[in-house]
């Protein structure tokens, strides 16, 4: 290669910096390649390095027709380890590219011949590095640099790997086409809301049960519109509250779809979560839908099914209960002292067993939204005596304090209110033991009655807290297990108090006791 006369020592400064590459090449015995020693290099191949060792970003560069190759700092990486660095400085480009040169080789003629720049973009060319041969993804441009005549001189490569960012590309593309299968086996339906505009995306089965056109967005008023008329509200509410950042976003609803291009109604169950920005404004509200329709019309026929035994069983155990009631009346004409006793205490257990089955009855009401609130008023004073005497009649052993304003009327359901109060009691009498009291209190305060009810039981533990009122939830302990009970009765107070709008709670210390609170509208 021609060269030219250089000032003494000008390639000392052309050749400073440049980091650990910097190093490398002034240290490399370029007296052993065909460009020989750095001082008799032109001021193009000089400057060409000087440009690439100082740059912060990936350049390489091959001169003249050994194609010899240099490279920076930034191109380091992707060598990798126990590869090609550092053998590729000084090295000949065929011999350090063998595994990629007839992919490389026809850029650089190209190049070189005078063609124009190349330019690719996230092209896979696996190179050696690592101890192995790894697909590695480059966007990277030829250019030629021309000597000080103005003739070829080399090839200048700017380059950066992008391996990772197609990696990454691939596995969002193999965890989205997961997701698609996942939902579309689960048979699933999706919506995406973009609170702003009040328009949403869906897949395409959202969008056959709601009857919707297949254009991308659709106005929320036109799903809202295929809702149920008795839904309508409770749904538009619960996205309302869903997108508020105060109520944490989450959104978890159950309703029914009436497609007029479908005439059976579907059941469907809503789960989402909307998104906030760094301001705490809502910009995405998303989420799935599953259709329950089969669920409920089982859980329907199961309900029918409940109701139509419990109304079975009810009429022997009315039969019976005139029987006994007729026995204990002959009774106290002799004088039996085992008889008397014995009937009143049958009795209570007919009564106990009367009560287990109005439970499931009105669990059969409340699923099928057959349930109904008749209200009147009452003293409460007098229900709660009434209450207190009933238990008594069944159980000793337990003393029962009482202190309720003999004036307070309550505008309620009588008979509910009494099947919630007499549910607290004898779960305070079955879970205590005998010889230990039971506090109930009431008051009237901000035009509410407040109702408590306190026993020195073995108490609540605070993972059983949170499902104690779910349907079907009992306590499993040593100490229950003989302890005989559905889990239906908390259950069904708690819904007796919500259709009363009124609000019902447990304060409990394992170990100590437990409190159970409701508060009712006094009208």
């Amino acid at each position: 290669m021609e060269t030219v006369d250089q000032p003494k020592n000008s390639y000392h400064q052309c050749l400073s910096g440049g980091g650990k590459m910097g190093e490398l090449t002034r240290s490399f015995d370029w007296s052993s390649t065909v460009l020989g020693s750095p001082e008799n290099w032109s001021q193009s191949l000089l400057t060409t390095i000087s440009i690439i060792l100082n740059s912060r970003f990936p350049m390489f560069l091959w001169w003249g027709p050994e194609l010899i190759q240099f490279y920076n700092d930034a191109y380091r990486p992707s060598l990798g380890n126990e590869g090609k660095h550092p053998g590729a400085l000084g090295q000949r480009g065929e011999e350090c590219w063998p595994e990629i040169w007839p992919v490389i080789k026809p850029l650089i003629d190209q190049v070189m011949a005078g063609g124009e720049s190349t330019w690719s973009e996230d092209q896979l060319i696996p190179i050696y590095r690592n101890g192995n041969l790894e697909n590695v993804y480059w966007t990277f441009s030829y250019s030629r640099v021309n000597d000080e005549y103005g003739k070829p001189g080399g090839v200048l490569v700017i380059c950066n790997e992008t391996t990772k960012q197609i990696n990454s590309f691939h596995e969002l593309e193999l965890a989205k086409d997961e997701l698609e299968f996942a939902i579309t086996s689960a048979e699933l339906g999706t919506w995406d809301l973009n609170p702003a505009t009040g328009k949403f995306i869906g897949n395409e089965r959202l969008k056959s049960w709601f009857g919707l056109p297949p254009e991308s967005n659709i106005e929320l008023s036109r799903a809202i519109a295929v809702i149920a008329e008795q839904d309508r509200e409770r749904v538009s509410k619960a996205i309302e509250a869903a997108i508020a950042i105060e109520n944490g976003g989450g959104y978890d609803i159950e309703y029914t779809i009436i497609n007029p291009l479908d005439p059976m109604p579907r059941h469907v169950r809503a789960k989402g979560k909307a998104m906030f920005n760094e301001k705490n404004e809502v910009f995405r509200f998303s989420g799935v839908m599953l259709d329950v329709t089969e669920q409920k019309n089982d859980e329907m026929r199961k309900n029918d099914f409940i109701g139509m035994v419990s109304h079975e069983l009810k009429t022997p155990l009315t039969s019976l209960t005139g029987y006994i009631q007729m026995l204990m009346i002959k009774t106290r004409k002799i004088e039996d002292d085992f008889m008397s006793p014995a009937l009143v205490k049958m009795n209570a257990q007919i009564r106990r067993m009367t009560g287990l089955i109005n439970g499931f009855l009105n669990i059969s009401r409340l699923e099928s939204g057959k349930i109904q609130i008749n209200k009147q008023s009452f003293c409460l004073n007098e229900l709660i005596q009434q209450i207190i005497e009933e238990a008594e009649m069944t159980t000793s052993g337990h003393e029962i304090t009482f202190e309720c304003p003999s004036s307070l009327t309550l505008f309620a359901d009588r008979d509910k209110i009494a099947a919630v109060i007499s549910n607290l009691l004898n779960n305070a009498i079955k879970y205590s033991p005998k010889g230990r009291k039971i506090d109930i209190k009431c008051r009237e305060e901000d035009e509410k009655l407040h109702f408590s009810i306190r026993d020195e039981g073995m108490g609540i533990k605070p993972h059983d807290l949170q499902r104690l009122f779910d349907r079907f939830y009992r306590i499993e302990t040593k100490h229950t297990e003989n302890i005989s009970g559905f889990g239906i009765g908390l259950y069904l107070s708690a819904e007796i108090i919500a259709h009363h709008k009124g609000r019902i709670w447990v304060e409990s210390q394992s170990g100590v006791g437990s409190t159970f609170f409701f508060d009712l509208p006094l009208a």
